[in-house]
């Protein structure tokens, strides 16, 4: 880690150097932050994974350091905040980190299907929905979730134009 080091600074020096950094210095972004924590902290794992895997209807979409440009206007954060809407208050939180990336892989590989898996809006409705759907579909003995169910109750949120130009754009 870079770090700058002062030495042999009078009083006066160091009070004017402290207030500098610690009123001046610049924060790092919370996307970042939940980059850094990935291996502590099992949501930033997933949703680091979510971003980065090939399989995953977020792969190229996504930034890991918050830094938005067209290509990719989801950030790390965003995705972590939907993952809390995901699993809040279910059984599924419960579960190691890599059954939850795989439902949540899953799920979303389903909704891509059928819709454009694109605005941070539409991925927290249907983080909202899957917070009601999964739990309800999923067998915990099997560890499988009923993908022919999922689609069932996703079809009928094909009436609306979940694209960037539809009526729910904004």
């Amino acid at each position: 880690m870079p770090f700058q080091a002062f030495h042999c600074l009078d009083e006066d020096e160091e009070i004017k150097f402290f207030d500098i950094i610690n009123t001046k210095a610049k924060g790092i972004g919370t996307s970042l932050s939940r980059f850094l924590k990935r291996e502590s902290d099992n949501l930033s794992w997933i949703a680091t994974q979510l971003i980065i895997d090939p399989n995953s209807p977020l792969y190229n979409k996504g930034t890991l350091i918050g830094k938005r440009t067209k290509e990719k206007h989801i950030t790390l954060q965003n995705v972590y905040n939907f993952l809390l809407l995901l699993i809040k208050n279910t059984k599924i939180a419960e579960l190691p980190k890599e059954k939850i990336l795989n439902i949540t892989l899953t799920y979303f590989n389903c909704i891509k299907e059928l819709l454009p898996v694109t605005h941070i809006v539409c991925l927290n409705a249907f983080a909202i929905a899957g917070n009601i759907i999964i739990p309800s579909n999923y067998n915990f003995v099997s560890n499988q979730l009923n993908i022919k169910e999922v689609n069932k109750r996703m079809s009928s949120i094909k009436i609306f134009d979940w694209s960037s130009e539809g009526a729910l754009k904004y």
